[in-house]
């Protein structure tokens, strides 16, 4: 799990000694790891979250068992600071803790809810990019939700900002789309081709979750939370989504213009 590393910008002598030290020994280095998915604060993210871009980086997911859910990081935190250094896109979150020996206990700085918070974390071990690679959000799409659909949907203001219709979520639609029957939330039931919300990789068959850390459980539900974003004066809302056989992740869609 990690983000994207710029390839422009200088490594602290002191972040590359766990490696160094490891390679000149003639072992394979151990980097460290916090068991967080995370992505950069773009434009998108920014005009969701009401922060400034490429400052920080955004929880997506955590981990179960790993530092960074031991030490209370939740999905929709926005870490800004890792030991004492800034998170920007040519300073990773992902490359400052790769070059912290594991075991080591670190502070992070983060925004929770427009709060700002100091977190320490125990760094882990980087488990093999095989065992990384089955946690991507990655699942297969759903075909059978014709069949339980409701007659409930949300109405013409979500379609139009977001470019997606929803119906509500039932037990036997989580059976479907190969999600806990027990989730609340709502079902995307259709997206429009080319919209903000398809740009952004939702599917039909995603179990939307919350809008912009609100709890969402009926269409009603959703449309008065993105009404209320948009008159905020935002650009963009902010979706928790939830995928057969994974944990879920955070995506902000910016509304259509």
């Amino acid at each position: 799990m990690g983000a994207n590393v710029g390839i422009n910008f200088a490594i602290p002598a002191d972040a590359a000694i766990p490696v160094v030290n490891a390679l000149k020994g003639g072992g394979a280095p151990k980097r460290g790891y916090l068991g967080i998915g995370i992505t950069g604060v773009d434009e998108d993210l920014a005009a969701a979250l009401g922060l400034p871009k490429n400052r920080g980086e955004f929880v997506r997911t955590v981990a179960p068992g790993e530092g960074a859910e031991k030490a209370g990081i939740k999905p929709g935190d926005v870490i800004v600071k890792v030991n004492g250094r800034d998170v920007t896109p040519d300073q990773t979150l992902s490359f400052i803790v790769a070059n912290i020996a594991p075991g080591a206990r670190i502070p992070l700085e983060l925004i929770r809810e427009g709060k700002r918070m100091t977190i320490n974390a125990v760094v882990g071990t980087r488990p093999s990019e095989e065992k990384l690679a089955q946690t991507d959000f990655d699942p297969e799409e759903q075909k059978n939700l014709d069949k339980e659909k409701d007659k409930e949907a949300a109405t013409s203001s979500v379609r139009d900002s977001l470019g997606l219709a929803v119906i509500p979520m039932t037990p036997r639609i989580g059976q479907i789309v190969g999600v806990d029957p027990a989730t609340k939330g709502v079902v995307i039931d259709a997206i429009a081709y080319n919209s903000p919300a398809a740009r952004q990789g939702l599917k039909r068959g995603d179990v939307i979750m919350s809008v912009n850390n609100r709890p969402v459980d009926s269409p009603k539900a959703m449309e008065e939370q993105v009404a209320a974003v948009r008159k905020s004066g935002r650009e963009a809302v902010l979706l928790e989504i939830r995928r057969r056989g994974v944990q879920s992740a955070f995506v902000p869609v910016r509304f259509n213009s």
